[in-house]
């Protein structure tokens, strides 16, 4: 399971440097690492926003929960770590700022789908909450089904109860039936980005 994974590495029992960082900061380093093939100490710091003593103690968790392995030009997942990342895509169907002002959640919006995670949504609440927590402004979660956004528990059409966007955007990311969208907002696009993958984790 991709949450076990996270609260390994973050777990408290676990000899060494005291995890200042979140779940959220782990799988945005796994997301880079997997996306790209390789990353630097810099660069992983400028994805995950974490400062260098910050990236320095995610690293070595990283490794010595056998993630991660270092080369010469950065760091890139072993074998362990590629099948972990590979869980990440399945159900991380699409991830891309968007604009919602719409919505009325933030003034950067960022939007994530779960792929065939419907099941496993009651009312947009708890992703809300997760959101919030992580740093949103508000957040809002819809459930596309039959070709179209719905508000969950409600059955309410997005697109035609309002104007176009975030939809058309997200339309791009090819869902499938069953999928969940989740949109965040706050005032910097970093706490949009990290509140949407919160608030994905609470439908892992």
């Amino acid at each position: 399971m991709v949450l076990e994974t996270l609260r390994e590495v973050l777990d408290s029992e676990y000899r060494g440097p005291r995890a200042v960082f979140t779940q959220v900061h782990v799988l945005k380093a796994l997301i880079a690492i997997g996306k790209t093939g390789s990353v630097g100490r810099g660069r992983l710091g400028t994805v995950t926003g974490l400062g260098q003593g910050e990236v320095r103690t995610l690293i070595k968790r990283l490794k010595d929960n056998d993630l991660i392995v270092i080369e010469a030009n950065g760091c890139a997942l072993s074998k362990k770590g590629e099948k972990e990342y590979a869980k990440i895509v399945s159900l991380l169907a699409w991830s891309s700022p968007v604009e919602a002002k719409s919505l009325d959640i933030g003034a950067r919006c960022w939007a994530v789908a779960v792929s065939g995670a419907a099941k496993r949504v009651r009312y947009g609440i708890e992703q809300r909450d997760a959101a919030i927590k992580a740093g949103a402004d508000g957040a809002f979660t819809a459930i596309f089904r039959a070709g179209r956004f719905s508000v969950p528990g409600e059955g309410t059409d997005c697109e035609k109860s309002g104007p176009g966007e975030p939809w058309t955007t997200v339309r791009t990311a090819r869902l499938s039936d069953g999928d969940v969208v989740i949109v965040t907002g706050s005032h910097s696009e970093m706490d949009s980005e990290n509140s949407a993958l919160a608030s994905l984790l609470t439908l892992v």
